[in-house]
């Protein structure tokens, strides 16, 4: 039979690659958790219409059949922010705030791959930027607890460049959007006519954006960047404003963020309050939310063997005591594997030290075992001995 071919759009991950996940997602819980936020496992399927409205023109669902019942077509989902407000929208008692956090994979048609890792967290049911705070705090935290400690979040508020193309003839404002988002400063200088406003992407300083942000009249967004930057300076999080942020997704209201890697051309994390986004479902509540794209971290990430503790090569004529023992150290908390495979001892220890086994018990018969701590050096003691130790 002929080997099946990986599909166009398919991902292979490696074992290092599947553990290095496995990673982020520990961590999620751990630092997630640690913060108040209480896991939500989210459904795989979306009603594509909803979707699609809550999404706009972005939507880049992959449609999978359509509803016998309804006749809807159904999709994957592509974006957990809009998943949970719909799954929020279900419950039947709400205590606010709701503070979620999620993990899985995306599917989306865009791109070479479908699929996508994230996991992130959302704050459901809060007003005003000590909310954004929280979550990009709690996302820098996460990402500190990977070993990314140099990120840099760049924050914007979409108010900004919505308000400033009221300022231009509608048949422009498409083009004067996307060239805010490319940093297009000559089509920027036509569009105003030069100023503050095509400088706009220039901006790093805090206080010089804070400044002509009152200059330009956007006292609204002005006062919530600065007090933004408040909280996440006392969070002790490297943030800079970004005055010319253009989002794709049309549901974000107000402050949004970016974080970024100094090794990666591309943002690592993103998020940003959505006020609206309940609107699609039914609901009315403001809220606000992160993710991080875990797949961009790992070639970042350091593939580390996990270790365990026991491998047992059981050298008696029936194994009896192999499983016995390997039930009996599993029972005390211990990693333990066994071997099932004929083969010579020495292949035996090289097998179990290059997957990771701190030791590994020969079991010479009903009385002796060797307790090897590499392929070479051991110590020889009785089975009772050996399980005294533990």
């Amino acid at each position: 039979m002929r080997k099946p071919h990986i599909l166009p759009f398919e991902r292979i991950l490696t074992v290092e690659e599947s553990n290095l996940i496995k990673r982020c997602i520990q961590k999620a819980s751990e630092v997630f958790e640690r913060w108040g936020y209480n896991y939500i496992k989210l459904p795989a399927f979306d009603n594509y219409e909803v979707h699609a409205r809550a999404l706009g023109e972005r939507s880049s669902a992959v449609i999978v059949l359509k509803d016998t019942e309804g006749g809807e077509l159904v999709s994957l989902r592509a974006d957990f922010t809009a998943q949970v407000v719909r799954s929020v929208s279900f419950f039947k008692v709400w205590h606010f705030p709701l503070r979620l956090y999620y993990f899985g994979t995306l599917f989306s048609s865009q791109g070479s791959t479908w699929e996508s890792f994230q996991t992130g967290v959302e704050l459901i049911g809060v007003k005003g930027t000590e909310g954004d705070a929280e979550v990009i705090s709690a996302l820098w935290e996460y990402l500190s607890s990977l070993g990314f400690e140099d990120t840099v979040v760049s924050v914007g508020h979409v108010g900004i460049v919505e308000k400033l193309l009221s300022r231009v003839e509608e048949g422009m404002r498409d083009e004067v959007r996307n060239a805010f988002r490319e940093r297009n400063l000559s089509l920027l200088r036509t569009a105003f006519g030069g100023g503050l406003i095509p400088e706009l992407p220039l901006i790093q300083d805090r206080e010089k954006a804070l400044r002509v942000l009152e200059e330009l009249g956007l006292e609204e967004e002005r006062l919530e960047l600065e007090k933004l930057g408040e909280h996440l300076e006392s969070a002790g999080v490297n943030f800079t404003y970004d005055l010319s942020e253009v989002r794709d997704f049309p549901y974000y209201t107000g402050i949004v963020f970016e974080f970024f890697h100094p090794e990666l051309g591309s943002p690592v994390a993103g998020g940003g309050r959505y006020d609206r986004l309940s609107s699609a479902y039914g609901e009315d509540f403001p809220a606000t939310g992160g993710s991080v794209y875990v797949d961009r971290l790992l070639p970042l990430m350091r593939p580390e063997k996990e270790k365990k503790d026991f491998f047992i090569i059981d050298l008696t004529e029936d194994k009896r005591f192999g499983f016995k023992l390997a039930s009996l150290l599993r029972s005390k908390g211990y990693r333990v594997g066994r071997d099932i495979v004929s083969r010579a001892t020495e292949h035996s220890l090289d097998y179990a030290f290059s997957e990771g086994y701190e030791k590994a018990v020969v079991i010479l018969d009903e009385k002796d075992v060797k307790v090897y701590t590499t392929v070479k050096d051991y110590e020889l003691f009785t089975l009772k001995e050996f399980l005294e130790l533990f």
